[in-house]
């Protein structure tokens, strides 16, 4: 798929940007390329723990538009999402401690 075709899938830029624009960062861009994730980050935020916040704020707003857009109970979602969430970490976390040894 090329870039042109790319843009014209991508989200708009969300309203309510209200912070001075020096201060308003794109910390990534995330794709699934039917077998998982593709992605561009950009390790911007001074403490790395606030990736933490954003990704705990990724869930939540997930499982709403699961509820809202394919109808999900939103608290199944929630769960589901935060299930598959400790698989991969465990999986990520077997593989670096095995390629470690």
């Amino acid at each position: 798929m090329d870039a042109a075709a790319l843009e014209q899938r991508s989200l708009p830029i969300p309203d309510g940007l209200n912070a001075p624009e020096d201060q308003v960062l794109e910390l990534a861009r995330v794709w699934w390329n039917g077998t998982g994730p593709a992605m561009n980050i950009r390790p911007a935020l001074a403490e790395p723990g606030n990736i933490g916040v954003v990704l705990a704020e990724l869930a939540w707003h997930y499982s709403n538009a699961y509820a809202e857009h394919h109808g999900f109970d939103q608290a199944v979602a929630f769960k589901a999402i935060c299930d598959s969430w400790d698989l991969a970490h465990a999986k990520v976390q077997a593989a670096n401690t095995e390629s470690a040894q």
